[in-house]
This record gives structure tokens, C-alpha cells and sequence, in this order.
């Protein structure tokens, strides 16, 4: 497959789950939920803003880079993708991570997506009506309380499983809790959120995992 000029293919293997694919912006990188890579990745992106003269950015992106792999590492987590490696122009305050979620005492997850649907607002990603959406809004992070985050969450169905098993991607948007929750630089935010999601799809059992 040939891919569009910056995007990258981040290829996932859990073992209890199919492979499945995304496709990332030019600057996303993939990384897996443990305390070497969180480390390793705040320093490098602690060096690479800090030139920009954006403590504002260096304090949003750290906040939610350490809630991100907090709620991965308590969960099924399988990766994280964060723009790790943009510039100024480009930069934005969100991430994504993918976990493993299953139905209550092995049952299918019918009756949680129902009550997405009928409490927060749930709608079907594309007319396919294959990956369930909603939206979270946080006033603050815990222990973080000039931190708010607006969270765009999507659910695919883990074919074979009877829907018992799903695969979670949370975007995590980190703002000022004191902002508006819509305006334009958000509504952007939701839309590239749910422009990675749409590219989801399960990948060849075969080949290397790779970015």
C-alpha cells in the first residue's frame, strides 16, 4: 500500500486481539504504555518545545502526555500516539492510546453502547455504522486543576467475539478549563481525532508491527 506523502501506518499485535492498523499524521509517533517510554518521551518533547518559547504548550502537553499513560497503564492498554514530532505551527495539546475492553462477565458490550446512545450523545463513525462515537468533557485533570480535557472516544467491535471484546481509542484534548468548550481550534481538534479513528482497520496476521 502506498501511503499519502507524512502519513505513517502504525500497525498494532495484542495477544488476545486480531492485528489491526491506523494511519497517523506526519509527526505522530506510536509508543507503548511503560515508565521508560513515558520518561523517554517527556524529555524529548520537553526539549524540543521549550526553543519555542511556549511554556503555556510545555505545560498542556506534559499534563496530558502523564494523565495519558496513568489511564493506559490501569487499563488493557496496548499503545499511545502522540505529535511527538512537529513544530510550532503544527503542535497540538491531545493524544490518543488504544486499549482492550471487554464485555461485563463475558458478556457483549450491547448494553453499554446502548446506554452510549441513549446518555452521551453516541453516534455511528461513518455510514458503515462499524465504530461507535462520543464525546467526555473534563472540567480538570486530578491533580491538575488548571488542566481540563475534552475526550473524543471511539469503539470497534472485535470481529469473531461476538461483540464481547472491543478495541477503545480515547483522544484526549487538553485545554484551559476557563475556555470555551467549543470554538474552532477544538471543533479542528474533534475532527482530526475522528480522522485517524476512520482509518482503522484489522491487518494481516502477518509482518512486522512498525510505525
Amino acid at each position: 500500500m502506498t501511503l499519502p506523502a507524512g502519513v505513517a501506518e502504525a500497525v498494532e499485535r495484542h495477544p488476545e486481539l486480531p492485528p489491526f492498523r491506523l494511519l497517523l499524521p506526519a509527526g505522530w509517533t506510536r509508543h507503548l504504555p511503560t515508565d521508560d517510554e513515558e520518561r523517554e518521551l517527556l524529555a524529548r518533547m520537553r526539549e524540543r518545545i521549550r526553543p519555542l518559547g511556549r511554556p503555556d504548550l510545555e505545560f498542556q502537553l506534559t499534563a496530558g502526555t502523564k494523565a495519558a499513560f496513568r489511564e493506559l497503564r490501569a487499563k488493557d492498554g496496548i499503545a499511545m500516539y502522540l505529535p511527538t514530532e512537529v513544530g510550532e505551527s503544527t503542535a497540538v495539546p491531545m493524544s490518543m492510546s488504544a486499549c482492550r475492553i471487554t464485555g461485563p462477565d463475558g458478556r457483549p458490550l450491547d448494553g453499554q453502547v446502548a446506554e452510549l446512545f441513549r446518555r452521551h450523545g453516541a453516534e455511528f463513525l461513518g455510514d458503515d455504522r462499524t465504530i461507535v462515537r462520543w464525546r467526555r468533557t473534563f472540567a480538570t485533570l486530578p491533580g491538575l486543576e488548571r488542566v481540563g480535557t475534552e475526550q473524543v472516544n471511539h469503539l470497534v467491535p472485535v470481529p469473531g467475539t461476538g461483540r464481547r471484546v472491543g478495541v477503545l481509542l480515547s483522544t484526549a484534548i487538553v485545554r484551559d478549563p476557563g475556555d470555551p468548550v467549543e470554538g474552532i481550534d477544538l471543533d479542528a481538534l474533534v475532527a482530526l481525532a475522528d480522522a485517524i479513528a476512520s482509518t482503522f482497520a484489522w491487518a494481516p496476521s502477518r509482518g512486522a508491527a512498525g510505525d
